[in-house]
C-alpha cells in the first residue's frame, strides 16, 4: 500500500511540476502580474492591457496598486517595446512632476536586463507625432501611433518600475523595483499583426 502511494505521488509530481515552473501568457493582449507586498503601492505593477483607440493608437495601461503625488523624482514607470530596436518610454511615477514621455532606444537584445543597456534619446517624437502617456487612477497609459509599427516584424513589450537618471542623452537604469513579467528573462514576442488582430478580436 505504501508503495503504491509512492508510486501515485511520484506521477503527480512528474506532471506537476513542469507547470509550476512555467509561466505562460496564453493572451498577448495583457499580462498578469503579481503583487508584492514589499514594494510601495505605486511601484507594484499589478497588469498591463492593450486596446486599440479610434484615432489609430495602440494604448497600453500598466496598472499599479497604488499611486504617488510626490517622492523621489527619479522614479519611473517605464514601458519597454522590443520591436526590432529596444525602446524604452518613460513617465515620472510622481503625478506632479508632469506628463511629458520620452523615448529612449537601444540595439536590441533578445534577452538580458534592462540595466544593462545603454539606452540612447531618441528622435521618435521627431518622426512620427502621435507617442504620448498620462497618469490615470493607479496607473499610467501609453500611446504609440499604429503608422510607426512594422507589422512585418515582431512586437513584444513588457512594463517596468524602475529609478533612473539621464546623463548626456543616455539613460542610465539603477534599480529595478517591479517588473511585468517577473521572472522571464526575455520579452515575449508575437508578429505585429497577430498582436493587432488579437486586440482588435472581440473580448472574452
Amino acid at each position: 500500500m505504501i508503495i503504491r502511494f509512492f508510486m501515485v505521488f511520484i506521477q503527480l509530481a512528474l506532471v506537476a511540476s513542469p507547470a509550476s515552473g512555467m509561466r505562460i501568457d496564453a493572451d498577448p493582449r495583457m499580462i498578469i502580474s503579481f503583487a508584492d507586498q514589499s514594494l510601495s503601492p505605486e511601484l507594484d505593477i499589478l497588469r498591463v492591457t492593450t486596446d486599440v483607440s479610434e484615432d489609430n493608437h495602440l494604448i497600453f495601461r500598466v496598472q499599479t496598486k497604488g499611486e504617488r503625488i510626490s517622492g523621489d523624482r527619479n522614479d519611473y514607470v517605464l514601458l519597454n517595446i522590443q520591436h526590432e530596436k529596444t525602446y524604452a518610454m518613460i513617465i515620472p511615477v510622481n503625478k506632479e512632476t508632469g506628463e511629458a514621455v520620452r523615448i529612449f532606444e537601444g540595439e536590441f537584445l533578445s534577452s538580458g536586463s534592462l540595466t544593462a543597456i545603454a539606452l540612447r534619446q531618441s528622435d521618435l517624437s521627431d518622426q512620427h507625432t502621435g507617442f504620448n502617456a498620462k497618469h490615470f487612477n493607479r496607473g499610467v497609459e501609453f500611446k504609440v501611433p499604429l503608422d510607426w509599427i512594422n507589422f512585418g516584424a515582431d512586437f513584444g513589450f513588457d512594463a517596468y518600475t524602475v529609478n533612473a537618471t539621464e546623463q548626456k542623452q543616455i539613460l542610465h537604469i539603477h534599480t529595478v523595483y517591479d517588473q511585468a513579467r517577473r521572472g522571464n528573462l526575455s520579452t515575449t514576442q508575437v508578429s505585429a499583426i497577430t498582436l493587432l488582430n488579437a486586440i482588435c478580436s472581440p473580448k472574452k
